[in-house]
C-alpha cells in the first residue's frame, strides 16, 4: 500500500515543477512587454545622449531577461535595466548600476577591449558632440561590467559577446567625435560669468574623489585654461543643493572645490594664486520647493556645482571664444 503513496507524492512534486517552469516565462514576458511599451517614450526624449542611454537600457532589459543567469545575485539585471530606463524617461525610481563592482577579466585581449571602450566613454562624456550612439555605449558598458562581475562571482568565463558589442559601437562613437566640430571655447576672465562644472558628473555620491569621467572633463578644462598667456588667479567655489546639514554641505563643497584645484595643478595649470572656497547650499541658481523626491533632486542639479572664475591674459586664438565645459551625464541623486 505504501508504494502507490510514494508514486502519488512524486507525481505531485513533478506537477509542481512543471507548473513553476510554466510560470517563469510569464515573468520574463512581463519585463519584455514593459520594455517594449516604454520604447516610444524613450524615443521621444529630446536630448540625444539621454535618449540613447534609455533606449539601450530597454534593449538590455529584454536581452538580460532572456538569459539564464547562474548567479542569484544577478537575476535582477533585467529589472534593474528597466528601472534605469524608466528613471531616464520620467524620473521615477532610482538609477543604479547593473554590477556591484568592476571586476576585470583575466584575458588580456578582453582587458584591452574594455579599456578602449572606457576611453571612448570618457572622451564622449567630456565632449559637446556626444549623441545617441555615445549614450547607447554608456549603457552597453554597464552591461559589460555586469557580465564580468557575474563571472567573478560564479567562477566561469563569459561576457565576450557584450564586450564585442560595446567595442564595435565605441569605434563608431570615436569616428563620430572625430568628425564633429564642437562650438568654440574660451578661457573666462574676471569680468566674465564663471564657468560652472556639474559635481554630479565629477564625483560619486557624497564623495570628493574625482571619477574617471570627472578626470576626463578636467582634462579638457585644463587644456582651455593653458591657452592663456598667464593666469593671475583661479577662484574655485563649491556648492551643494539644499539637502543635508549646513556643516556637511559646507565641508563637502570645500573638499570638492579643492579636488578640482588639485587636478588642475596636476595638469599643468599655472596660477599665481588659487583660491578655494566651500559655499555649501548658498547662492542657488535653481529653486525647487518640496521634500526630497527624485523629481526635486533632479530639479536642483544646477545648484550642485563648482564654479571656476579666472583672471588671465588670453592667448590670441582664444580671444573670441567661450568656455562651456561639458560634464554630463548628470546623476540627480548627488548632493
Amino acid at each position: 500500500m505504501k508504494k502507490p503513496i510514494l508514486r502519488s507524492a512524486a507525481l505531485v512534486a513533478l506537477a509542481a515543477t512543471f507548473a513553476a517552469s510554466l510560470a517563469a516565462p510569464a515573468f520574463a514576458a512581463s519585463i519584455s512587454s514593459e520594455a517594449e511599451a516604454l520604447m516610444p517614450a524613450a524615443q521621444r526624449l529630446a536630448d540625444p545622449y539621454r535618449r540613447g542611454v534609455a533606449e539601450a537600457y530597454l534593449e538590455i532589459a529584454e536581452r538580460q531577461d532572456s538569459h539564464v543567469l547562474v548567479s542569484n545575485v544577478y537575476n535582477d539585471a533585467a529589472k534593474r535595466a528597466l528601472v534605469n530606463a524608466r528613471y531616464l524617461i520620467d524620473g521615477s525610481g532610482q538609477r543604479q548600476p547593473l554590477s556591484s563592482a568592476k571586476n576585470w577579466p583575466t584575458r588580456e585581449n578582453w582587458v584591452q577591449a574594455i579599456r578602449a571602450i572606457e576611453a571612448t566613454n570618457a572622451r564622449a562624456s567630456a565632449s559637446s558632440c556626444k549623441g545617441e550612439s555615445a549614450g547607447r555605449l554608456l549603457a552597453l558598458t554597464d552591461e559589460v561590467w555586469k557580465e564580468q562581475d557575474e563571472t567573478h562571482g560564479t567562477r566561469w568565463v563569459h561576457g565576450w559577446e557584450s564586450i564585442e558589442r560595446a567595442k564595435k559601437l565605441s569605434e563608431q562613437v570615436d569616428d563620430e567625435l572625430n568628425h564633429c566640430a564642437p562650438p568654440p571655447v574660451f578661457v573666462p576672465t574676471a569680468a566674465d560669468k564663471p564657468a560652472a562644472l556639474s559635481t554630479d558628473a565629477l564625483f560619486d555620491f557624497d564623495s570628493a574623489t574625482l571619477t574617471h569621467n570627472g578626470n576626463a572633463a578636467l582634462d579638457e578644462l585644463a587644456s582651455k585654461l593653458k591657452q592663456a598667456r598667464s593666469i593671475d588667479a583661479v577662484t574655485l567655489t563649491g556648492y551643494t543643493d539644499r539637502f543635508g546639514t549646513v556643516e556637511h554641505n559646507r565641508d563637502l563643497s570645500s573638499r570638492r572645490a579643492q579636488s578640482v584645484a588639485d587636478a588642475l595643478k596636476q595638469r599643468g595649470v599655472s596660477a599665481a594664486r588659487l583660491d578655494v572656497r566651500g559655499a555649501g547650499s548658498t547662492a542657488p541658481v535653481a529653486t525647487c520647493p518640496g521634500p526630497k523626491t527624485f523629481a526635486v533632486i533632479a530639479c536642483l542639479a544646477p545648484n550642485r556645482r563648482v564654479e571656476v572664475r579666472v583672471s588671465a591674459r588670453i592667448a590670441q586664438p582664444a580671444a573670441a571664444q567661450r568656455l562651456e565645459p561639458q560634464v554630463q551625464p548628470q546623476q540627480p541623486q548627488q548632493q
